[in-house]
């Protein structure tokens, strides 16, 4: 059953705007979906919160295909700039790595950002 509420409402906000810029790259919210070159949204966090609004933050991170080396840095680099250069409030911006599967290695970015969400 799919999520509902204002929590779903903020990772629904941020995974279409990020779709709308990234053609061709998939958007997912399952980490067993997470995957080179796609963009996997994790579960939101909230800072502040009162019955009607929150001021909700995510993480997003950009994975790109192993070994993490200047190529995929290069691809990192370029995916982070697409983003930060959107309508997404971009709060902070650092490497990483994800681990998937048996323990691969996925070199990242991981993005924060955050979305401010009424309730209708």
């Amino acid at each position: 059953m799919p999520a509902t509420g204002i929590l779903a409402d903020a990772v629904n906000v941020t995974k279409t705007a990020i779709q709308a810029l990234s053609s061709g790259f998939e958007v997912v919210t399952d980490p067993r979906n997470a995957r080179p070159m796609t963009f996997f949204i994790e579960l939101p966090t909230v800072e502040a919160f009162t019955y009607n609004v929150g001021d909700i933050t995510l993480r997003v991170r950009i994975c790109a295909p192993p070994p993490g080396n200047q190529d995929a840095g290069d691809w990192l680099m370029t995916r982070a700039d697409l983003l930060m250069n959107s309508t997404l409030a971009v709060t902070d911006l650092r490497p990483g790595v994800m681990l998937v599967g048996g323990g691969q290695e996925l070199p990242t970015y991981d993005l924060t950002v955050r979305v401010s969400i009424r309730r209708n």
